[in-house]
């Protein structure tokens, strides 16, 4: 389907008359000038929205419950070098999406970006692993809130409990882009007060400040890597941690819907590092400070009794603490999920704008408010895949879950670091200046040939372990997605003829917001005659948060 037939469908949908086209670009009156004329999406997330989103907003239940899996397997040691060196690759990462997505805002995210600017059937196989990660994530997050929900009321199932959520979260798809900002917004908030209140419990527990514990320090530091050797402890841990950094790629696939992406989208990645410091290393910091990796409450049949913040406040004295740990998890659980299935459904029609799916006309329709309500309905029905949790255990489920999802991580932020070395070369090539780019990546190009060669190295390593002995069922978890990535890469290009796009033919205008770039180029000029006070600069990065 050509922009034409999109657009043609986006005019149908909205119950728009068209009025004139210039080129391939359709004329919006003022009143439905907030839509994307590619997508149909609305731009309803603000600054503020996309900002704490990428803050807050991927902190999901894996970072609070999952992670005590991998601390009580593999000590506090593997967990803090792990995150450290995935947080290394996300902050290379970022550099390439903040430098596409800025120029590129009105387009179908890092799909349309590969599609251009390395090849259609590379972008598929990219696409495909990424709604791969999400419906991954869905599940394990599912189980978490199922496993939750039945500890505090047996009575109901945990297939219930799957039931009247899987209509909740469907009913809130059909809300609109804003109000889930909006929710994000002050669930992000509520999900770093949480960490930063536990941050405080550790200092002052670790330090000896609560009644009856002796300051110990970093006494739990001294089995590094829980009694095994330290690099099977790391290769075991690092598709935990690529997991819990999903969704730090999001403003790739929001900007679409971000009112100034320009603007937004380099403050988020400007964010990066902060978000690696404060909420990465911090929870792993602090987990292994507070939580010993040997503590028989990490053995518990209930899922949510293995977070090493009630092991915490357990050892500490307050033994009634799961309630309080138990509402946590729920509401980051609710939001995770949210978030999964937003991040799904906008992958699938990005898919269906790049004709990467069969029927794209089918899978890119919105309603009247830019909701795509048949891709959010085919991606939500992948959730009941988590009932799988049912017949082989909320542990082991959500660890094949994560398994699978972190590989395919891997693979996706490789193709966006790939695409954007591709795209840079062809745009000096094309006799275009970098000065012009309203992003530039720092520390080019080493930074994204680190990200593209840590990528690879990652999930080739995370499997090893499963060799000696061999376990077969995890082996196979743990490189199912190499051949079935080579599957979509070699079928689709049989399929369709592609070929690799020359750097002579690739497209540098379609998605650029000249409005905007114009309007920042206005306020660069002005800063240079008139700078900033301290004063003022300050004023502007609070706006960002109100």
């Amino acid at each position: 389907m050509d922009k034409e037939e999109g657009s043609q469908i986006f005019i149908r949908d909205q119950g728009l008359d068209q009025d004139s086209r210039t080129g391939s670009n359709l004329a919006f009156d003022s009143a439905r000038a907030d839509f994307d004329p590619n997508s149909g999406l609305k731009r309803g997330l603000q600054t503020r929205h996309v900002t704490l989103m990428a803050l807050g907003g991927i902190i999901g239940p894996g970072s609070v419950v999952g992670l005590g899996v991998y601390l009580h397997k593999d000590g506090p040691a593997s967990l803090l070098v792990d995150y450290s060196i995935v947080g290394l690759v996300a902050f290379s990462l970022m550099q390439s999406i903040g430098e596409l997505n800025s120029l590129f805002p009105a387009t179908n995210g890092f799909s349309n970006h590969i599609t251009r600017f390395v090849g259609e059937a590379f972008a598929a196989m990219t696409s495909y692993n990424y709604v791969i990660v999400w419906i991954c994530v869905m599940m394990a997050e599912y189980t978490t809130l199922t496993a939750t929900m039945n500890f505090w009321a047996p009575e109901v199932p945990a297939w219930g409990y799957f039931l009247i959520f899987w209509a909740f979260f469907m009913s809130v798809q059909f809300l609109g882009v804003t109000l889930y900002g909006e929710a994000e917004f002050w669930l992000a908030i509520f999900k770093l007060i949480g960490l930063t209140a536990f941050y405080i419990f550790t200092i002052i527990y670790m330090c000896g400040g609560v009644r009856g514990t002796p300051a110990f320090g970093f006494h739990n530091f001294k089995t590094p890597w829980a009694g095994q050797a330290p690099v099977k402890s790391l290769a075991n841990a690092i598709v935990n941690c690529s997991t819990a950094y999903s969704g730090i790629e999001l403003m790739s696939l929001n900007a679409a819907e971000t009112k100034n992406p320009i603007r937004a989208i380099p403050i988020a990645v400007r964010q990066t590092l902060v978000r690696i410091f404060y909420v990465y290393l911090g929870i792993t910091l602090s987990f292994g400070i507070s939580a010993p990796y040997d503590s028989p409450l990490f053995s518990e049949s209930v899922s949510t009794l293995r977070s090493p913040i009630y092991v915490a406040l357990y050892n500490a004295g307050w033994h009634s603490s799961y309630h309080l740990v138990n509402a946590f998890i729920v509401i980051i659980s609710l939001s995770a999920i949210n978030s999964a299935i937003y991040i799904g459904t906008r992958t699938i029609v990005n898919m269906a704008n790049e004709k990467l799916v069969p029927f794209p006309n089918f899978f890119r329709r919105v309603n009247r408010r830019g909701v795509p309500y048949v891709a959010a309905v085919t991606f939500h029905l992948f959730g009941f895949l988590s009932l799988l949790s049912v017949g082989s255990g909320t542990q082991t489920a959500y660890s094949y879950f994560v398994s699978v999802s972190g590989v395919s991580t891997f693979f996706v932020w490789g193709a966006i670091s790939v695409c954007q070395l591709r795209f840079r070369r062809g745009w000096v090539r094309s006799g275009r200046k970098v000065s012009d780019l309203p992003y530039q990546c720092l520390g080019y190009p080493f930074t994204p040939l680190f990200s593209v060669v840590m990528n690879i190295f990652l999930a080739l390593i995370q499997g090893w372990m499963y060799l000696k002995p061999f376990q077969h069922e995890w082996f196979i978890d743990a490189y199912i997605m190499f051949p079935l990535s080579l599957i979509f890469l070699v079928s689709y290009k049989i399929w369709k003829k592609t070929k690799l796009v020359p750097y002579e033919e690739m497209d540098f205008e379609t998605g650029r917001r000249y409005d905007l770039e114009e309007e920042f180029k206005q306020l660069k000029a002005q800063e240079k005659l008139n700078p900033l006070t301290r004063k003022q600069k300050f004023a502007n990065v609070f706006k960002v948060w109100i």
